[in-house]
């Protein structure tokens, strides 16, 4: 079977330890795909904090606009919460640039 999907697109956990199943099933699927964490707030409905998440192809990491987009798209509440994580990705901060997949880039 096969898709298209428009990456990056941006997704919620409530547990950071559900990242690594996320990381394994999309390198499995596909080694390009990268996912990284990039922040941790609420979604604009309410709830609890919850950690968000961020799917991109490619070893660039994406613009900080398309990255905010993506999490807009999602339900990311900018108006309560800063991305403060999402900022290793443009400071060139190796460790959120590496892949996060556990299989070598």
């Amino acid at each position: 079977m096969q898709t298209v999907v428009e990456l990056p697109k941006a997704f919620s956990v409530r547990d950071d330890h559900e990242f690594f199943p996320i990381q394994h099933l999309l390198a499995r699927l596909n080694p390009a795909l990268k996912v990284v964490q990039v922040a941790t707030g609420r979604h604009v409905n309410g709830g609890p904090t919850v950690f968000w998440g961020l799917v991109y192809c490619g070893a660039q990491p994406p613009s900080q606009k398309t990255v905010e987009a993506a999490l807009n798209e999602a339900g990311f509440d900018f108006g309560h919460n800063v991305l403060v994580q999402a900022s290793g990705l443009w400071n060139g901060n190796s460790e959120q640039n590496q892949s996060t997949s556990g299989f070598p880039a």
